[in-house]
């Protein structure tokens, strides 16, 4: 199995828009082919969904703003009902992540990471540490510090961690 972290510069891409779009067609293209490939799982984090609703609600446009709510709207109705590409990884920010993040913060602010990519950093090394059988796990996107988080997972390393 291999996972993806879906970053919010994946998922703008994917819904093209304004503004935060220079790589929609790259990311179009690699999407496509990750959701044939069946042994690819994509996961989207919490914050990817606050972080990109947030950039649809600041559409200067109102038509173009609507448009992209709704196909929004669609994409977490399809979440939910487990009819999208993605998963939603729900364990996310208990009290204990919530702790790390504040640990976290102040340093990784200094360097530009904010806490929405702090929590994708956080539920990706969760998950890698909670599900079994992971071949690659990796935070898809088109931010160097975020693409960065990429790990083959071999059992005897993985065995050795634990």
């Amino acid at each position: 199995m291999n996972v993806r972290f879906i970053d919010t510069s994946i998922l703008v891409n994917i819904l093209d828009i304004p503004n935060m779009n220079d790589k929609h067609s790259q990311v179009i293209e690699e999407f496509q082919a990750v959701i044939k490939d069946k042994s690819q799982v994509l996961i989207l984090p919490l914050a990817t969904i606050i972080e990109t609703g947030n950039h649809i609600a600041h559409i200067s446009n109102g038509e173009i703003r609507r448009q992209k709510a709704k196909r929004m709207a669609a994409f977490l109705e399809n979440t939910a009902s487990g009819k999208a590409p993605w998963k939603y990884y729900g364990k996310e920010l208990e009290t204990d992540d919530l702790l790390w993040l504040a640990k976290e913060f102040p340093d990784n602010a200094m360097r530009q990471t904010g806490i929405g990519d702090l929590s994708i950093i956080r539920a990706y090394e969760k998950y890698k540490e909670e599900v079994p059988a992971i071949e690659t796990i990796m935070i898809w996107s088109v931010d160097s510090h975020l693409s960065s988080y990429r790990e083959e997972m071999t059992m005897p390393a993985r065995r050795k961690n634990r």
